[in-house]
């Protein structure tokens, strides 16, 4: 393989590889950026022509990072959030001015900054915020920067704390109500709905964890009754699963009502939710998912205690 031009390299291109990386769409990833697709197509295609690699295979459902990408997106992560921390150079000297680094679950990570803009608006904060969607590497990246708050699924806080003693792990919401997604013409919708009809056909996990992806409690039911399911794969950027979702046979479950909230008719998704009934079946057998909220706690100030509060607000409103 030819040497790497670093010289052609540029931060704009890591970043989107990054993204694309972490969101398998390009058009997801356009609009958090908030960057023309038509820049995202050439910057995929200068850093194709840098690395050597097709990096990314075009899937229906979005692009799917090949080996490859693999390999390097840990090191272009590392390397934009470096990046990040020229925001906060001057903060010393501007203590108006407070940068964090905000990291939501995928599947939840659009709905959190327009209220979070909207509120710090309003009560005239100058808080800075950049929102990124989580993976693997985002509690490394809190240890780099106790100023960042993460939100993560887990079983049990004390995996977080595992990961780092020093963590602060406050629980959000325990994910106890589910919600069904399929193509709005899935055969399920003519039948009754149950856990058993449901394990019919291929699902989709939506969850990824502290090093890698963790099961969804539906899965977990399934292997506890000896109920077979195939699980077809996991899928964690909202635009990517509804992609998928709008034209297949796969199902998927999330515990989140902001994702059922913002379907509406032109979305391709039906969504609905499962009975108490069900549910209850569910979590006599497994225990639920906890939403946490993690933060270093010598990281308090009036700013970030403030927006923890909000964070604290809206996630009853959105989960």
């Amino acid at each position: 393989m030819k040497p790497i031009e670093l010289d052609k390299l540029d931060l704009l291109t890591l970043t989107i590889l990054v993204n694309l990386y972490e969101h398998k769409s390009a058009t997801h990833v356009s609009r958090m950026l908030d960057i023309p697709a038509s820049k995202i197509s050439r910057c995929l295609h200068t850093a194709r022509l840098i690395f050597g690699d097709d990096l990314f295979i075009r899937r229906k459902y979005g692009l799917v990072p090949n080996d490859y990408a693999g390999k390097i997106y840990p090191i272009a992560k590392e390397i934009v959030d470096c990046a990040k921390h020229f925001n906060r150079v001057n903060s010393a000297e501007q203590l108006h001015h407070r940068y964090f680094e905000l990291t939501f679950p995928g599947m939840i990570a659009h709905a959190y900054p327009r209220a979070l803009m909207h509120a710090i608006k309003v009560h005239n904060k100058n808080i800075h915020i950049n929102v990124s969607s989580w993976s693997n590497h985002s509690l490394e990246t809190l240890t780099n920067d106790p100023h960042g708050i993460v939100m993560c699924c887990c079983k049990d806080p004390n995996e977080i704390r595992f990961f780092d003693q020093n963590l602060q792990v406050e629980v959000l919401a325990t994910l106890n109500r589910q919600y069904l997604l399929s193509c709005k013409k899935h055969p399920i919708l003519k039948q009754e709905i149950s856990l058993e009809t449901i394990a019919k056909y291929p699902f989709i996990n939506t969850f990824i964890g502290v090093q890698a992806p963790i099961l969804n409690p539906f899965q977990e039911y399934c292997q506890s009754q000896k109920l077979t399911l195939n699980t077809e794969m996991t899928i964690t950027s909202i635009s990517s699963l509804f992609e998928y979702l709008s034209d297949c046979h796969s199902l998927a479950i999330t515990p989140y009502k902001a994702v059922y909230d913002m379907l509406d008719d032109d979305s391709g998704i039906h969504a609905c939710q499962l009975s108490e009934v069900e549910c209850e079946r569910i979590f006599q057998v497994v225990e639920p998912l906890k939403l946490v909220m993690v933060t270093y706690p010598t990281a308090d100030n009036e700013e970030s205690i403030w927006l923890k509060k909000k964070i604290r607000e809206l996630t009853l409103e959105l989960v």
